[in-house]
């Protein structure tokens, strides 16, 4: 009754009658009644529409231009006015102070009017059926009429009653007038919105987020799905057969309200026909992400653009690319722009986002209600003279502002999850199309996996922005507020508690900032495990074949290590903040209650649990706030991070490039240079930097020891081939790029005709997509079956086509990994043979990776066949093709040496380059054989599912199985789990016995001092029974009792010493569980990542084949951070929710038994809720995990082949690709958002069935007999809590059966991966091998049992030392003899032996690390050159300088740093010729006895060839040496030639035997051209 005196005392309560007395009412009752609910329903209508297609581009001429919303809009406007001028001037001149719930109506009406005229303003750009808008806003806004018509009666009457009413009597008709012109804004009209929709042939056109600046927006999904909505809505029966449709469309405001438009997704779930990403609805249309990508693309144009001007002082010109949206983002950095990020999502999201903090608001305060009624409960029931009724009205009101608070609160979660979805959506779209319009060398500041990470950690950190940003506001006014109702209850006695609170409020900070500092340090370390962890995946043969999996495995351990130093910190730090957070409110209640009994007070039942109420919703957001703050901060940081990515300049191509030649006839003229320098650097365009030369503040400085262009003139014209010759790393690659602008241009200028169509590009470095081998050749372009089989045939890949298993629509693994070499690069040449639209070609060295035969066909019959018509740029090291080209460049040292007709150019070069000999096109692959041998065709087509290379990714079904639980749990270890779990029940079990004590306490207190006084009545006055009747009526105990006379069992001390020891009990086991928890997940995760570590790297080499890089990463990135952070966290917040119910439940029916007859019918339905509610959740969580990853892979392998998206002029088609693939996600994960929802909304009905049932449970019984209210004080305050905890339980521990399956994935690899047999049968002497003699003995074995064996009865013996050439056709068997003598296949039948020592009997580790190979494929790593050369640091300075010398890259490396120079990812500061070189030299370092050498000089130029060759039979003379080689002259001096044909030897003798014998294959193969 106090509180409700107190808001409605406005200084002349006479007037202000309430309606709790008698009959009557008042204004109070008014405005509690009739104003506040009607205008916060009024408000929270327009909050709900005021977003409704927001997103729809479209604008009707009608809607724009008509005046009834222009009025209407004005009116809504001027509606705010007379409310608030009523309050001031009631203020001012009447002199009369305004009510609590007078000031709060009219602020509510306010903010109301001003929402409802931001949405008749937005009506104007809506897709409404009438001008009138929505018919829920219209019937909201019919109620506050009748509010203020009954509002200006009562005035009327209070006006008669008093003349000095005449303001608000003035207002309140402004009011109604303004209502009534209102309302003739809303007479029907004629003019409709449907006629201004877009015609029917749009319907079916898909939306692209690169149609331009267009500003029209795809409809067709509403034009649609109107029909379909009808299965799924609320009329007619779900069939779960057919699609779910758009989320929420064609459900009414109802079923919005209580997210019955889910229940089909659930339906479908409980009967487990949910699998796929279409098994479940779409997403709405502004949640699209191409709706979003285009809309935040388009303000991320204006605000960047805007900003470069400002800083440049022009304007910048469109790129060229079709349907540019212009963007250039200028590489500076100044204060005054470095929020530009975040001005784009406030632009974007802020009209949607900010206004949901006022349902924030209204939920907030409706919080409170809850410790407010519970105070008059309780009080109620200590006053056994207070009407019955009350009770029930606190009972009712409990019951009312737990849902409405429950409601609200659900609402703002689902809007505010909307809102991250769309934000993902947003920066996801624009780093992937910042990722493939910026050229190599400005991208090259960030790594691939820092600009992977800038798409999942970062974006993932800004998206959970959204909801600390509501936090942070929120929470302070939450802890005001509760301070204030403290202050209510206990008068100054809550000073202490808040003195305390203070004092850990700067702990708070240092932890924050700790937590803060570590977490970014982890986060670095994470960066760099799994950075290199990539590579290492990307180099897994090499590392194979030299046996550094032991050395690698030491690497990632000491980063993994680093990473979990920081960790610990995390993790230690956390468990004192969960140790603040669970004895805070205990302490707190000790001082506080000493303080106010110490000053004399009594302590009541209301006044304790409404301050222990009180005290839980302080401690809430007091604790909650560091981590808004740390995750506002980690926002803070990522926003910056990607802001650094965004900013660097998009390829301006129209920029790099100059509008017409310098000089020429464009017309015949494809390409023209002149005075071009270019660098791989950044453009430094300011002019104090160029003077100073200094490179420092600039971000992408040119790397030490890199190439640059200089001083270039050159014009290629129409139909011409020009060949491009030099030395390894003199520039010719660059020079390609220069072509295609990848490079920065310092000076000169660039011209091509190709501008808008693009090259036809072959890189050196084939780049093949995970498709078909017939999707990468036609790269999307249409298939024209002449076109495309005359394009196999001049690629020479017609027989390939017969040998694969089916086909062209052979599936091809991530990076071509059952492609060969050639093939690998025959399939890039015929995909940019393909494209129809391009006239230049360029040709970077296509010819090196094929064999005679074939290389011949290529030149003949694509380069100078197919393209004869085409401007083709060739470079090659095979000079004998050059004498049919029509200009021959010389590169040296990244100039043009030498320029003009072959005829005096090659004259001058005194080159002489015999006949290629034999395939440099097998990679070395486990499997690249295998796809090539010669099976028949229609043998492999039957095995359909056999040739699926890529495995499916293994997605369980149902519940996370108990085995996943019970190895996390063995990773824990049993001792410390079994420990933590006793510290939790004992920590649960002090904090529900300490409260019961303090009900007791405040109980029993007033009985005993009753009783003392008592007894003390009777021994002192009333001697004996006898005289009894001696004492005179009036004199009784209520007359003659002291009020100073106690007890000793009173006494202060005893009750505090008590709650004092139970509380200190309580700090102990929290600190314990806590600290037992941390310790635990260290050990877990550290075993988990070891044990998967280990596990992979010993993996055999076909399981890297079929399985996709991105998958791998995926476990040891987003599973590895899982299991290390999420996975604890949320199962620590499971087990003390779950702790948490079952003492609340416990409490409550120890305090009401009757309680227990509510609860077993609620527990039932409980049970099948979560049930029913988990089949569906648990699919969706994991369909959202399983569709994440091919979102990164194909990032990964954009990011590999972004330099021939360019070329081609794909970006825009793979910027869809990326859409497609996110919305598949997106899709899953918002009707995982939407289901948890639908949970949350049971789980709060329930909960708010237990608090009415406890509050009527408690006035029922204090009516029928009596309750202590101690225990019903302590109950409620309990059952407060149940709904939140409720939800808590069950989305914790989905949470966390989600992060199981982080476990559950990463044991799979664990348990199921295969593994290379590590058994060792003999002892290897350290000298072994000592002679190098080799000897295969009928030696037979297939990749997979469904294919033919790649080698068959092979036998031979080496001499030891001897030299071997091995020749033969693509898909001989060539590189299955080194994967067969390195043991990276197992034989089915044979044996090899070196030295007389069969391999098969020695250690995998042993052998490899016995022998040495040169790849084909150059494997170089992020680091020092050092490292890269001699990783487990063998050797010494001397002889690195020595050994790189012999290899020619002494000045390279000198130039780079020495040897501590950084070799780059992925050897990016090396050639690819060079790579090779650093390869030879790691080779050479082995001094191994027996070298294998596969094809490793096919980059390299004849002269480096020649003088390598001589290198190799100098230092290896005594070695025996195995030799695949395309070169005639790199094997003609080898002492035996073997030729292989069809997995078996043809041929094996001295080569210039072999040669004397015409109808041998190898002279076949050497005279094939």
């Amino acid at each position: 009754m106090a509180i409700l005196d107190d808001l409605c005392h406005d200084g002349n309560s006479a007037k202000n009658y309430t309606f709790w007395e008698g009959t009557a009412y008042g204004a109070c009752y008014e405005q509690l009644i009739g104003v506040l609910p009607i205008y916060i329903i009024f408000g929270l209508v327009n909050c709900l529409y005021i977003d409704k297609e927001l997103h729809t581009l479209q604008t009707n001429p009608i809607l724009q231009k008509c005046r009834v919303l222009f009025v209407r809009f004005f009116i809504s406007i001027a509606s705010v006015v007379p409310p608030v001028l009523n309050v001031i001037l009631t203020y001012v001149y009447l002199e009369t102070t305004v009510s609590i719930a007078h000031t709060c109506g009219v602020g509510f009406r306010t903010v109301s009017w001003l929402i409802h005229s931001g949405l008749v303003w937005r009506i104007r750009s809506m897709n409404v059926k009438h001008v009138r808008g929505f018919i829920p806003i219209i019937v909201a806004w019919a109620l506050t009429v009748v509010s203020d018509c009954v509002q200006l009666t009562t005035t009327v009457l209070q006006y008669i009653y008093d003349e000095d009413n005449l303001i608000p009597l003035v207002c309140l008709s402004t009011t109604v007038l303004l209502q009534i012109l209102y309302l003739s804004t809303l007479i029907p009209g004629s003019r409709h919105v449907r006629a201004f929709h877009k015609p029917p042939e749009a319907i079916n056109r898909v939306p692209c987020i690169n149609e331009g600046e267009s500003d029209e927006e795809d409809e067709s999904a509403g034009l649609i799905t109107n029909s379909r909505a009808q299965g799924y809505g609320t009329n007619l029966p779900f069939n779960d057969q057919q699609e779910l449709g758009i989320a929420e469309d064609g459900a009414n405001i109802l079923s919005k309200l209580i997210f019955f438009w889910i229940q089909p997704l659930m339906v479908k779930g409980s009967k487990g026909k949910i699998h796929k990403p279409d098994d479940v609805f779409e997403l709405p249309p502004e949640l699209r992400p191409q709706t979003v990508a285009r809309k935040f693309q388009r303000i991320s144009s204006n605000i960047f653009k805007d900003d470069t001007r400002t800083c440049n002082n022009h304007s910048q010109q469109p790129n060229g690319l079709p349907n540019d949206p212009h963007v250039v983002y200028s590489t500076s950095y100044q204060k005054q722009r470095k929020h530009r990020l975040i001005n784009c999502l406030n632009k974007g999201f802020g009209l949607r986002f900010y206004p949901l903090g006022i349902i924030k608001f209204i939920q907030d305060c409706i919080g409170f209600a809850g410790p407010i009624f519970l105070h008059e409960l309780v009080s109620y029931i200590e006053n056994s003279n207070e009407p019955t009724s009350h009770g029930y009205y606190y009972a009712l009101g409990l019951f009312v502002s737990s849902l409405l608070g429950s409601f609200l609160g659900l609402h703002f979660n689902y809007q505010v999850n909307k809102v991250k979805v769309q934000v993902r959506g947003a920066l996801v779209s624009t780093i992937y199309r910042k990722s493939v319009r910026v050229n190599l060398a400005t991208i090259s500041k960030f790594t691939t996996g820092e600009i992977v990470n800038f798409m999942s950690t970062d974006a993932d950190r800004v998206v959970n922005f959204c909801s600390s940003f509501h936090q942070f506001w929120s929470l302070p006014f939450q802890i005001a507020v509760s301070l204030y109702l403290l202050h209510q209850q206990v008068g100054l006695a809550f000073l202490t508690g808040l003195a305390f609170v203070l004092l850990l409020i700067p702990v708070n900070k240092w932890l924050t900032v700790k937590i803060q500092g570590y977490n970014e340090d982890m986060m670095k370390r994470k960066d760099d495990r799994v950075k290199l962890m990539s590579e290492i995946l990307n180099g897994i043969r090499v590392i194979k074949f030299y046996a550094w999996e032991l050395s690698f495995q030491e690497k990632i351990n000491r980063l993994r290590l680093l990473e979990l130093r920081s960790l610990k910190g995390i993790k230690y730090l956390d468990a004192w903040c969960v140790y603040f957070w669970a004895t805070t409110p205990v302490l707190i209640s000790i001082l506080t209650f000493t303080t106010y009994a110490s000053m004399g007070y009594n302590l009541t039942a209301a006044k304790v649990f409404t301050s222990v109420a009180l005290f839980n919703m302080l401690i809430g957001p007091l604790n909650a706030f560091p981590w808004v703050i740390n995750g506002v901060i980690e926002a803070w940081v990522s926003v910056h991070r990607v802001q650094s990515f965004l900013e660097l300049e998009d390829n301006d191509l129209e920029k790099y490039y100059t509008q017409v030649p310098v000089d020429g006839d464009q017309s015949i003229l494809d390409i023209q240079i002149k005075n071009g320098c270019y660098n791989w650097g950044k453009i430094i365009n300011n002019e104090a930097s160029k003077a100073e030369g200094s490179d420092e503040n600039d971000v992408l400085a040119k790397p030490p020891g890199t190439l640059a262009l200089k001083d270039l003139n050159l014009s290629v014209f129409k139909g011409q081939l020009v060949g491009v010759i030099g030395t390894v790393g003199c520039g010719k690659s660059s020079l390609m790029a220069a072509f295609m602008a990848e490079m920065h241009q310092d000076e000169g200028m660039t011209w091509v005709s190709c501008l808008d169509e693009g090259f036809g590009l072959a890189c050196q470095e084939p780049w093949i997509q995970h498709a078909t081998l017939k999707e990468n050749i036609l790269f999307s372009e249409p298939f024209y079956n002449s076109r495309y089989q005359a394009v196999l045939q001049a690629c020479a890949l017609t027989e390939d086509l017969k040998i694969l298993p089916a086909g062209d629509n052979t599936e091809i693994g991530e990076n071509g990994v059952n492609l060969s070499g050639g093939q690998k690069a025959r399939v890039a040449l015929a995909r940019a043979v393909y494209q129809k639209d391009k006239n230049v070609y360029l040709l970077d060295d296509p010819l090196s990776a094929v064999d005679a035969h074939v290389g011949e066909h290529l030149f003949n019959k694509c380069i100078m066949g197919i393209l004869k018509e085409k401007t083709r740029i060739l470079c090659t090291h095979h000079t004998k093709y050059l004498w049919q080209a029509d200009v021959v460049i010389v590169m040296e040292n990244g100039t043009i040496a030498s320029y003009g007709h072959p005829s005096v150019i090659l004259n001058k070069l005194e080159t002489t380059e015999n006949g290629l000999t034999t395939s440099a096109s097998e990679k070395g692959d486990a499997l690249n054989d295998v796809e090539n041998k010669e099976a028949n065709c229609d043998e492999g087509k039957d095995k359909k599912v056999e040739d699926k290379l890529i495995k499916e990714e293994d997605q369980d079904k149902g519940v996370v199985k108990l085995d996943v639980y019970k190895s996390y749990w063995r990773a824990v270890g049993h001792l410390l789990a079994i420990s933590t779990f006793i510290a939790l029940t004992l920590m649960q079990a002090s904090r529900n016995i300490n409260d019961w004590w303090l009900a007791y306490w405040v109980t029993h207190s007033t009985d005993e001092e009753v009783l003392g006084a008592y007894q003390r009545f009777n021994a002192v006055l009333l001697p004996s029974a006898s005289n009894s009747s001696n004492i005179p009526s009036n004199l009784t105990q209520a007359t003659m009792l002291p009020a100073n006379l106690t007890t000793a069992s009173d006494n202060l001390k005893f009750y505090l010493g008590i709650y004092s020891g139970l509380a200190a009990g309580n700090s102990i086991f929290t600190l314990l569980r806590a600290f037992l928890f941390a310790y635990g997940g260290l050990c877990a995760t550290k075993l988990v990542h070891n044990r998967l570590l280990d596990r992979i790297l010993h993996a055999p080499i076909v399981f890297f084949e079929e399985t996709p890089i991105g998958r791998l990463i995926n476990r040891f990135s987003s599973d590895v951070y899982s299991v290390d952070k999420d996975l604890p966290f949320m199962l620590n917040i499971f087990l003390a929710q779950l702790y948490g119910v079952l003492g609340t439940v416990v409490i409550t029916c120890y305090t009401l038994p009757w309680f227990i007859l509510v609860l077993v019918p609620i527990l039932i339905v409980y049970y099948l809720i979560q049930k029913y509610y988990r089949k569906t959740s648990r699919e969706l969580k994991r369909i959202t995990s399983v569709t994440r990853s091919p979102i990164y892979a194909h990032f990964s392998e954009t990011l590999s082949g972004v330099m021939t998206i360019r070329a081609l002029r794909a970006t825009e088609r793979f910027e869809e690709e990326n859409l497609t693939r996110l919305e598949q996600n997106q899709r899953a994960n918002f009707c995982s958002l939407a289901v948890t929802m639908w949970l949350g909304l049971w789980l709060q009905l329930l909960g708010v069935v237990m608090v009415g049932a406890v509050a009527l449970l408690s006035v029922w019984e204090h009516h029928n007999g009596g309750i202590n209210p101690g225990l019903v004080g302590l109950a409620i305050s309990y059952i407060l809590g149940i709904t939140g905890q409720l939800m808590g339980v069950i989305t914790s521990f989905t949470e966390t059966e989600k992060q199981m399956v982080s476990v559950e994935r990463i044991m799979h690899y664990v348990k199921e991966v295969p593994q290379e047999s590590q058994q060792s049968l003999l002892y290897t002497p350290a000298q072994w091998p000592s002679l190098g003699r080799v000897c295969f003995t009928r030696v037979s074995f297939s990749y997979h049992r469904h294919l033919p064996n790649a080698l068959n009865s092979v036998t031979f013996t080496t001499a030891p030392g001897e030299k071997i050439g091995i020749v033969g056709r693509t898909g001989s068997g060539k590189s299955s003899l080194f994967l067969a003598l390195f043991r990276m296949v197992e034989l089915q039948d044979g044996s090899i032996t070196i030295d007389g020592t069969n391999i098969s009997h020695v250690q995998v580790q042993d052998l490899r690390s016995r022998l040495a190979v040169i790849p084909q494929d150059p494997f170089l790593f992020s680091g020092s050159i050092r490292e890269n050369l001699d990783p487990k640091g063998e050797h010494s300075d001397d002889e690195l300088w020595c050994i790189l010398e012999k290899c020619h890259l002494k000045e390279v490396v000198q130039a780079l740093g020495g040897l501590e120079g950084e070799a780059a990812e992925k050897g990016r500061h090396f050639s690819s010729g060079q790579r090779q070189l650093v390869c030879l030299a790691r080779a050479m370092l082995t001094r191994a006895k027996v070298l294998c050498i596969d094809e490793a000089t096919a980059s390299i130029d004849y002269d480096t060839d020649k003088l390598l060759q001589e290198t190799i039979r100098t230092e290896f003379r005594e070695n025996t040496v195995l030799t695949i080689a395309h070169r005639i002259n790199t094997i003609v001096d080898s002492d035996r030639v073997i030729v292989m044909e069809s997995g078996m030897i043809a041929e094996f003798d001295a080569p210039d035997d072999l040669l004397s014998d015409t109808n041998s294959l190898f002279y076949g193969l050497v005279h094939s051209n």
